[in-house]
């Protein structure tokens, strides 16, 4: 197997279920009490996060597990998903990506990157 290939898969699908993440949070925003299917922001988040660990990609790893754990939170309803709680899951693929696009670019997270991840880690 081209390593090349697979890590150029892994970039692709990253990128499409982070876009699958985002449609699902803002119909969430939209309609906060609509009854949205929290796996569906659940799955994509452990697919990422279990897909860069099979790598070694760290970074990605390491953050998508803190956004998998408030999702897991989520679902077990050991919090609530506001508007606030929803906001914050928004930016957190946001900066998914960063580290997405970091491995792309064979280049690490930047320091700027890592104090955006430590501010929404805090939150």
């Amino acid at each position: 197997m081209n390593l090349d290939s697979a890590v150029q898969t892994f970039l692709a699908e990253s990128r499409e279920l982070l876009d699958t993440m985002e449609e699902q949070l803002l119909q969430l925003e939209t309609n906060p009490d609509g009854g949205a299917d929290i796996d569906a922001i659940f799955r994509p988040a452990h697919t990422i996060k279990g897909s860069a660990g099979l790598f070694g990609f760290d970074d990605v790893v390491r953050f998508t597990h803190r956004v998998e754990n408030l999702l897991d939170r989520i679902r077990s309803k050991q919090i609530g998903l506001d508007r606030d709680c929803i906001a914050l899951l928004l930016s957190s693929c946001d900066f998914i990506r960063a580290p997405v696009d970091a491995v792309e670019n064979g280049q690490a997270v930047t320091p700027e990157e890592q104090r955006t991840w430590d501010t929404l880690v805090a939150r």
